[in-house]
């Protein structure tokens, strides 16, 4: 794995994606055991210390579970767990309430100042997202590609302030914990369709200038990664989105 470049962090983090896409793509069967931390340092070309951060991280998220002295398994039903602040991260459940406060702000705004600059990067990420949406092997893509949508959409409300807080809500760098989160979220095709039809009604509200219509549509596409993250069995029951 290249290491040049990369933080700690980032070096941990990209080993769970990883793990994650290997999980979703079969590899890693639910009920699976995963190899040890020596095992894994070899495969991905880290250190041991590295791939033990990879796997509490993926623990914390719920993807995992550490059976100690017997080894690291698949859960069958991944799901967040009560999550708070911890040495890697702030708490999710933080980051999705103040999302869900400032983002139908920003792309009502965005609307307001319909910029083509803008219209073409968000519909450049959209086109790719919907290449690569049906191949779990791209996970960890799809996954940049709808966290720069949102810094991307920012950057067109014409408030350095506002942008640059969305911009931090959406760093992979800055909440590594969120990041590993939202791809176990949109490890279904069904999810990552739903975060893909999402983001073309936001194109589509913010192409238009509806201001109403942009802010509602990012209200209900946060709503449901809440849902989709916080509360799973209710997700089943509704339309999915990640």
């Amino acid at each position: 794995m290249q290491r040049t470049g990369q933080s700690r962090t980032r070096l941990y983090v990209a080993v769970a994606q990883q793990l994650l896409t290997a999980i979703a793509t079969g590899e890693y069967l639910p009920g699976t055991r995963l190899p040890g931390d020596r095992d894994l340092a070899e495969r991905l070309d880290v250190s041991r210390a590295t791939a033990r951060e990879a796997i509490l991280a993926l623990e914390l998220v719920g993807a995992v579970e550490v059976r100690h002295g017997d080894g690291t398994y698949v859960r069958a039903h991944p799901a967040v767990e009560a999550i708070e602040e911890t040495a890697l991260d702030v708490a999710p459940r933080e980051l999705i309430e103040a999302r869900r406060s400032v983002e139908p702000a920003v792309a009502a705004l965005v609307a307001t100042r319909v910029d083509t600059d803008t219209i073409t990067r968000l519909q450049r990420i959209v086109d790719e997202s919907a290449e690569i949406v049906a191949d779990p092997a791209a996970l960890t893509r799809f996954l940049a590609l709808g966290l720069s949508f949102h810094a991307e959409l920012a950057l067109g409300c014409g408030n350095t302030i506002l942008s640059g807080i969305v911009g931090q809500f959406v760093s992979a760098e800055s909440h590594p914990l969120w990041v590993l989160i939202n791809q176990l979220a949109v490890s279904s095709m069904a999810a990552r369709q739903g975060q893909l039809d999402d983001h073309r009604r936001i194109v589509a509200a913010i192409r238009a200038g509806d201001t109403a219509e942009a802010s509602r549509v990012m209200t209900d596409h946060l709503a449901a990664v809440d849902t989709v993250i916080f509360h799973p069995a209710a997700s089943e029951a509704a339309p999915p989105a990640s």
